[in-house]
């Protein structure tokens, strides 16, 4: 997997942050949605035209980026889950979870392309 696939999700989940519009979306939202395995496809139903994952769910220019970050999302809640604060420092919102385990992935480099 390329990394700018992930630092393309970074920028979009970070501008959906900062509209402000998102911030009831919570820590247990996210698990739900990792536990589903969609937390992309929960992403977008929920900010609608906010965001354009089209390149990650609708396109294969990054092979099957769904398949391979709902699998490194859900080892890394498996490991983790409920730890947020203490590794993160996140608490509230479950956009800057999203936020953080998207960036953890890319520190653990796993099947990354750089």
């Amino acid at each position: 997997m390329k990394v700018s696939a992930l630092t393309l999700l970074i920028l979009h989940v970070n501008s959906l942050i900062d509209s402000g519009k998102y911030a009831d979306i919570s820590i247990d939202d996210i698990h739900q949605a990792i536990e589903g395995r969609r937390v992309l496809r929960f992403l977008k139903e929920r900010a609608g035209a906010d965001i354009d994952l089209s390149i990650h769910l609708e396109s294969n220019a990054y092979g099957d980026f769904e398949s391979y970050y709902e699998s490194q999302l859900e080892s890394i809640y498996g490991g983790y889950a409920g730890q947020e604060r203490r590794k993160w420092g996140i608490e509230n919102s479950g956009l800057c979870l999203v936020l953080a385990w998207t960036n953890e992935i890319i520190q653990q480099g796993q099947g990354l392309e750089w």
